[in-house]
């Protein structure tokens, strides 16, 4: 049962979901495809790094392949962030929004977004150390806690347990009927 069939909000958020999935799966991709090409491409990547003025290869290697590793992980989550609210927009779409099954996803969304925040602190640190291995010259670290996104882990775990409620107000209405 869908409460909108035209609904332009929800039809602009799956685009919108759509195509963030899709430039971060693109993105994760890119970086997931350069880790071997940085590990097994080792004269290029040499001479890269000795043109920057790197005296250690190896380490200029393990930095940059760790960072990969990271980004990658980082925005994986993000991906399925996005494809857990694509979904939630999805059973809103069909009018049944109020199920166990979008708490628990509201759930995940709010501890991916606090796992963020927290692993913010130590990524930062070993971003700042890489750098000065990596063959790059403006190469920056902006990665910072933020009191927005842990506001929004609490709003989706506030929005998970309304879910949850509106989930069993809906099953004990239907058993009474």
């Amino acid at each position: 049962m869908s409460l909108r069939p035209n609904d332009p909000l929800l039809a602009a958020g799956k685009i919108m979901t759509v195509l963030l999935m899709a430039l971060i799966g693109l993105v994760t991709a890119l970086m997931l495809v350069l880790i071997p090409f940085i590990l097994f491409n080792h004269a290029d990547f040499a001479a890269a790094v000795a043109e920057a003025g790197i005296e250690s290869v190896g380490m200029a290697k393990a930095a940059s392949v760790s960072l990969l590793l990271i980004a990658a992980t980082a925005t994986a989550f993000a991906f399925y962030f996005f494809w857990l609210l694509y979904r939630i927009i999805k059973t809103v779409a069909d009018g049944d929004p109020f199920t166990l099954e979008n708490a628990s996803r509201l759930t995940r969304m709010g501890w991916i977004a606090l796992g963020f925040q927290i692993a913010s602190f130590p990524i930062e640190a070993l971003a700042i150390k890489a750098i000065d291995y990596l063959p790059a010259d403006d190469i920056s670290a902006d990665i910072s806690f933020s009191l927005t996104g842990v506001l929004l882990a609490i709003v989706l775990f506030i929005l998970a347990r309304i879910f949850r409620h509106g989930a069993a107000m809906r099953d004990d209405l239907e058993g009474t009927v």
